[in-house]
């Protein structure tokens, strides 16, 4: 049986999917400056008003493919962390697989988060809100397995003591205090040993114990 065609509304979703893909080679062939849409719309083999019924300008196009890279890796931890494992480990490689994202092509990430700090009306996604829910989840599951000896505000806090360590070790890592970053795998893993250090301290403060067995 022939498959029927794709709807309008999946059309649309390939198109724009195709674009922001073309733009991210463009940014990080020539680098996000010297990119035109004109370029992009010649790499995506699509017009100029394709381009524009779908994205708003160069700088729309620069946060579908820092929000596109987030909501990849945040997907990927959320099935590949185990939550059962020890927390500090868990929060380690959570902070690795996103240092992973960032480090693949550190000079586009270094513009993706400067732009991305302060966003403009209607440019902010809200992928933190899931991102710091799903770690105070964790928190909590660790303190009902005798790991931590108290979790204020739900673990909320501590997630967000989390983020902000996590960030810090980020601009750290792209601005090259961490090391070389021509091996996004050693990178992230040395960043991420970073963060496992700063997170150790905070949960300390949490009444850290060792995990019990399973």
């Amino acid at each position: 049986m022939t498959p029927p065609p794709p709807s309008r509304e999946d059309q649309k979703l390939e198109t724009r999917a195709l674009i922001r893909e073309a733009a991210r080679a463009r940014f990080i062939a020539v680098g996000y400056e010297r990119t035109t849409i004109r370029d992009i719309a010649s790499a995506a083999g699509v017009s100029v008003g394709s381009v524009h019924v779908h994205f708003q300008d160069k700088r729309s196009l620069l946060f579908a493919c820092f929000y596109a890279n987030i909501r990849a890796a945040v997907a990927t931890i959320g099935a590949t962390v185990d939550a059962d494992a020890p927390l500090v480990d868990q929060l380690r490689e959570s902070g690795r697989v996103l240092y992973r994202a960032y480090a693949e092509h550190p000079e586009l990430s270094r513009v993706m988060l400067r732009e991305g700090l302060f966003p403009g009306e209607g440019e902010r996604e809200d992928n933190l809100g899931p991102f710091l829910a799903d770690l105070a989840a964790r928190h909590r599951r660790a303190r009902e397995r005798g790991e931590l000896g108290r979790l204020p505000d739900d673990g909320l806090l501590a997630a967000r003591a989390f983020f902000a360590a996590y960030f810090a070790v980020l601009i750290g890592g792209l601005g090259g205090h961490f090391g070389p970053q021509d091996d996004p795998d050693a990178a992230a893993d040395r960043w991420a040993d970073e963060l496992q250090a700063l997170v150790r301290l905070h949960l300390e403060g949490l009444g850290l114990r060792a995990p019990r067995e399973r």
